[in-house]
This record gives C-alpha cells, structure tokens and sequence, in this order.
C-alpha cells in the first residue's frame, strides 16, 4: 500500500479548490484558501513534488464536440493465470476508446468505461475483444443512456482526517 501523505486543512481546502478550476490563478487560490501567493505556490507545489496532485485534465463537452457512445463493458477472463491478466491489459491499453479499466471482484473481472464514435464502432470493439487471442470468455456492454451525476471531485472531507502538524 503507498503511503499516505499527512495532510492539513489548508492542504485540503487546496485541493478541494483545485478540483473545482485547476487553471484558477495562484492569486485566487491563495485568496480563496487564506494564504499568501507565495505560502500557495510552495504548498501546490509541494503537493505535485508528493505526488498527491497527480496530474491536471480537461474536462470536454462531447455532444459539442461530436457524436458519441458511452458504455460501461464487463469483461470475464477465460482463465485466471497471471500471464491471462497480463495479456488481457496490454490489449486494453493499446486501445484509445478504453478510457478506463477497473479490475474488480465478483462475477466479473473487469469493468471498462468506454467510448465509441458509434454502434458500429462499438461493434468493432466487441470483435477485437471476443474473436482475438485475449482470453475473453464474455464480453458485455451497457449503453450509458444518461449521466445523471458528473463526478466532481473527491469529497475530501470524508476520506481525509486533517492532520493537526500539517504535513511531515
């Protein structure tokens, strides 16, 4: 397990303004989270160094930018060798549409989360996944109809207990 940073309320509430608008200015940031600009910038900074701000993304409007499916796709291996793995994800990786891949426990083994120009498209997917050599046994999608929350941020507040020193 990797090991955790200790985090103060103003690392928190950095973050937790960070999720919201990660271009906001390190003027603003400072502002909204009660520091100096430069007090900000050494704690953002030392939060990227740490590892804890992993990376910065974009967020599209895809029905701006052009038409699309999305589906959540449940895999099941055939086998459950190490080697079975490892072959299926190095498939699943070369793939542009896979745009995340969840090994899970249960009755299936994997959950993707995908997007496909179409159904025809998606059908495409389907074959490479079931006809190749990947050791799929069943491969099963579901078109996302509606998207009735976004995620929006991890709700820091209830997976974090501040650490009173700050950080060590």
């Amino acid at each position: 397990m990797a090991r955790q940073n200790k985090l103060d309320e103003t690392d928190l509430r950095i973050m937790k303004r960070l999720q919201l608008d990660a271009r906001v200015s390190n003027v603003k940031l400072a502002e909204d989270v009660h520091l100096s600009p430069s007090a900000c910038l050494e704690r953002t900074k030392a939060l990227e160094a740490s590892g804890v701000i992993s990376r910065y993304v974009t967020e599209f409007d895809l029905a701006k930018v052009g038409s699309s499916v999305v589906l959540l796709v449940e895999v099941l291996l055939e086998n459950h060798r190490e080697a079975d793995f490892d072959k299926f994800l190095a498939a699943i990786r070369e793939r542009e549409e896979v745009l995340e891949c969840f090994k899970i426990g249960g009755r299936i083994d994997y959950l993707l989360r995908v997007i496909c120009r179409d159904i025809a498209h998606y059908s495409e997917l389907s074959d490479f996944m079931s006809r190749g050599d990947l050791g799929v046994e069943k491969f099963h999608g579901h078109i996302v109809l509606a998207v009735d929350k976004r995620f929006e941020g991890y709700p820091l507040d209830l997976l974090v207990e501040p650490s009173p020193r700050g950080r060590s």
